[in-house]
């Protein structure tokens, strides 16, 4: 199961609020009150009943504590969650769906359509919608009953504090809910109806001597002592330890970022078992839902569990929401699945939570409002977000990106550049001194080399030693310290260089220009000349690329 999207009216700081949820790993960001938790809460409501056990409890919408404040003539609360079923993976919900409605499923798909309308006078009403056709109001109250009594939310708040129980010798165990299927509590169920008679036995003397303890009160009091009910609940606790080098370690023991990033994991999967059940009767892939995931993480461990959260929702098929405040917990490869939350200003008061655009050369804005920086800053860097690949090597501009994409082809005469290296031009070297910005990138690669050109190698690497990047290991120059030839095109052969200055006379003068615009269009001009007759021949001696040679052999060693 997908939610494709929710649309809300006069609910809390959502007066009038869409947000669409794209691909398997969305984030939802904003500064403190953006509105992140009411659209969590939203959530809760719709996928689940009650409280999944007994030690936590889920909130329903009210219409007199979630109506919007500033909102005068008490209008409606209206809630739409757009869902998308797949009969693969969501097969027990199809079938309830079209035995309630007698409406078949056009394809392999159904889309799902719930809505809320709750208001002062009449309240609850819920209406739902299957590919687009309404069904009556007790057909759909039945459709959201089963909704919500499917167990479809996987909820962790990283920044709430969970119970412990102690068992055994005093000792403290962490629990989490651990899913069972309905073979496994059949036989649950079998083993405890034993169990049950030998407690009801072992309870009729506690009865009797409670018994004789409150008949020496004024009251009288009938007593009655049963064992607990349910024991094999579809969901059920089970106590966790972690192992290091063969030492039995109780969870709450670990470091917080350890329990967290261990409780969000049994969470997916959790929800990946129920989504791989061999029964059709109990497979609907539920969605996770993960509060502040980095929480107690320090930044480079922030990053690596990003990427294994959108590793996981991709690998495994499951749809993963979460709310975070840092930016490495965003969708990199995918920026248009990051929402962010902020506050509308109304006559110096804060009102409605709106949705900043994302799209298109949106996308940066999340990032830029987690890093605090400008969002224009993030445009050079748009393909590198969207890399899939661990190892990055980044070039000041496209011709010089242009250059280290040929050298993948391994053309004759040429050391060959490793081709699972992603070459990415950063635009220039101010990017470099962006300190949070390079910091960023550096924790989301595996492995960073930066090339920068010769007459920028004082700004570039004292920026770069500022990260943690040293000098031979992680960046280099390129050029030659010769007029002119203080950058890739000065490691050039003699050949490319004479030819193209020899044909493109006009240029050359205008470098010497007194208007600065002028200079730099020739020196463009130039460069894509210079690359192109450089690409037009087949094969080189490799001594006429010496320098060049050199440059790969230190980057596929540096990123090896």
């Amino acid at each position: 199961m997908r939610l494709k999207s929710i649309k809300t009216k006069n609910y809390r700081t959502l007066e009038d609020l869409k947000l669409s949820f794209r691909g398997n790993y969305c984030t939802i960001s904003g500064r403190n009150n953006a509105g992140k938790s009411s659209v969590i809460r939203l959530l809760t409501d719709l996928f689940q009943a009650g409280p999944s056990s007994p030690w936590s409890h889920s909130d329903e919408v009210d219409y007199v504590d979630d109506k919007t404040q500033w909102v005068k003539d008490s209008p409606a609360i209206l809630v739409t969650y757009d869902l998308l079923l797949a009969k693969g993976e969501d097969p027990a919900l199809i079938a309830f769906v079209e035995q309630m409605s007698s409406q078949q499923a056009a394809g392999e798909q159904m889309s799902l359509s719930v809505s809320y309308n709750l208001d002062a006078s009449e309240g609850l009403t819920v209406s739902v919608s299957v590919d687009g056709a309404p069904l009556d109001e007790k057909l759909s109250k039945e459709v959201r009953k089963k909704i919500r009594s499917s167990n479809l939310l996987f909820l962790y708040n990283s920044t709430t504090p969970h119970d412990q129980y102690f068992f055994g010798r005093s000792r403290r165990r962490m629990f989490y809910d651990f899913v069972i299927s309905d073979d496994e509590k059949k036989a649950l169920d079998e083993a405890y109806k034993h169990t049950e008679r030998k407690l009801r036995k072992f309870a009729k003397q506690h009865t009797q001597d409670l018994s004789r303890v409150l008949g020496r009160l004024t009251e009288k009091y009938n007593v009655e002592v049963s064992p607990p009910e349910g024991a094999a609940n579809r969901r059920m606790p089970l106590g966790i330890n972690l192992t290091d080098r063969s030492v039995e370690v109780p969870l709450d023991d670990w470091g917080s970022g350890t329990q967290n990033r261990t409780h969000i994991l049994m969470a997916i999967l959790q929800a990946n078992r129920i989504k791989t059940t061999d029964s059709a009767d109990d497979k609907i892939t539920p969605i996770v839902v993960i509060e502040e995931p980095e929480s107690f993480l320090h930044p480079a461990a922030q990053s690596e569990f990003g990427r294994m959260l959108r590793e996981l929702s991709d690998e495994l098929g499951i749809q993963i929401i979460a709310t975070t405040h840092s930016p490495y917990m965003l969708n990199l490869e995918d920026p248009s699945a990051n929402i962010l939350l902020e506050r509308a200003v109304s006559r110096g008061k804060v009102k409605a939570t709106r949705a900043v655009d994302t799209a298109g050369d949106e996308w940066m804005a999340p990032f830029a409002d987690h890093l605090g920086i400008g969002a224009s800053e993030f445009l050079p860097l748009k393909s590198l977000f969207a890399s899939q690949k661990s190892r990055v090597l980044l070039v000041e501009g496209p011709i010089d990106k242009a250059y280290f994409d040929y050298f993948k082809q391994g053309r004759k005469g040429c050391q060959q550049l490793d081709r699972d290296i992603e070459v990415v031009a950063y635009g220039g070297k101010d990017t470099l001194k962006n300190t949070l910005l390079l910091q960023f990138v550096v924790r989301n690669f595996d492995r960073v080399f930066v090339t920068y050109d010769l007459d920028a190698k004082g700004e570039a690497a004292a920026a770069l030693q500022r990260v943690g990047l040293t000098y031979g290991d992680n960046h280099v120059e390129l050029g030659m310290d010769k007029p002119g030839r203080d950058c890739i095109e000065g490691l050039l052969p003699e050949s490319v260089l004479s030819a193209v200055a020899g044909r493109e006379v006009d240029l050359v003068m205008q470098l010497g220009s007194k208007e600065s615009k002028a200079r730099r269009w020739a020196k463009e001009e130039l460069k894509k000349r210079y690359l192109a007759e450089f690409e037009a021949t087949g094969s080189w001696d490799p001594k006429m690329l010496e320098g060049l040679n050199k440059a790969i052999v230190r980057i596929n060693k540096a990123l090896a």
